[in-house]
This record gives C-alpha cells, structure tokens and sequence, in this order.
C-alpha cells in the first residue's frame, strides 16, 4: 500500500518506548507487529476488534515471533471497553471506513486518548475508504485538530489530537 508503509506510519504515530497504544482493526497484524517491539518491555499495544477470528490470526503470529506486549480485546470500536484517559495515541489503518458510525469512533479515541494523546487514521482509496476532506471535518467535531498529514489524495496517514478543554468548549455542547 503506498504511503502507508511502516516506515511511514512510524513517522506519523511516533511510537516510543513506555508507551500504551490501541489499534483497532489490526487485520493479519503487519503493523501490530510491527509497533509493538518499539514499545519495549515496559510498553503495551492493545490491538482491537470486532472479529474474534482476526485476533487469534495476530496473537498466533505474536506467539511465533515472541512479542510479548500485545493484548487483544474483543470489542465494538464504537464502544471502547476503556476508561478515560488510557492511551498515548491510537491508530487505524485502512479500518475507519469499514466501521458503521466513524464519527463515533472518533468521539471514542478522544475520550480515552490522554490530552497529549495523539490518533492517526490511515486510508487508502477502496470501497471503504474516507476521502481526508469528509475525515478532517468528523474529526474537528469530534473534538481533534490535525497535526500532521503524509501521503496524497488517494493514500494518506493523518495525526490529530484533542483540542485543548478551552478550544472544545468553543466547539459548542458535545454531542
């Protein structure tokens, strides 16, 4: 997939050691194994989906190359089983467009993103694809600014993060 490579998603995400990330819809795990040995021994990637069968595919290959850091939970990303607060960032690759509701999804990494927290969303131009304009503005009334975009109209990688409380609280009454 072009511009969506590993190295590319490493420029956007930022992965560091220590870090608690999720993915959700981690699909055969490419990028779950890839992201997970970044966050070292005291890290942790959380990997979730709707489809049982997807996780067991991405525990099975951790088990073989012996990542010991991923946790799979089986869950709705319109509905995530996390408390507030929990992650340093969250992505989604080539995911956000399959799941019903995004702007839902959206609303949910905010609020178990940190403040400091940060969501890329990866997209590639497929039959579920979100084209950056329509996903830029579901994120800014979710509550994220973009802070950084790579790749072209076709494939790209973007970050956002929560706006500050003052800069959410200008946005109107949360949906």
């Amino acid at each position: 997939m072009p511009f969506l490579t590993s190295a590319r998603l490493d420029a956007v995400l930022t992965p560091s050691p220590g870090e608690r990330i999720l993915e959700v819809g981690p699909g055969t795990g490419l990028q779950s194994l890839h992201i997970a040995p970044q966050l070292g021994p005291h890290g942790q990637l959380d990997i979730l989906d709707i489809q049982p069968k997807m996780l067991r595919h991405v525990m099975h290959r951790a088990g073989q190359r012996a990542v010991p850091n991923i946790v799979p939970t089986h869950a709705d990303a319109r509905e995530l089983p996390f408390d507030d607060d929990t992650f340093d960032a969250m992505y989604l690759v080539t995911a956000l467009g399959e799941i019903p509701e995004p702007q839902r999804v959206l609303d949910e990494a905010v609020r178990v993103l940190t403040t400091a927290g940060r969501l890329v969303v990866g997209e590639f131009f497929d039959r579920h694809w979100i084209p950056f304009g329509p996903l830029h503005r579901l994120a800014d009334a979710s509550g994220l600014h973009l802070s950084t975009r790579s790749g072209s109209t076709l494939a790209y990688l973007a970050r956002f993060q929560p706006c500050a409380p003052s800069q959410r609280s200008l946005r109107g009454p949360e949906s």
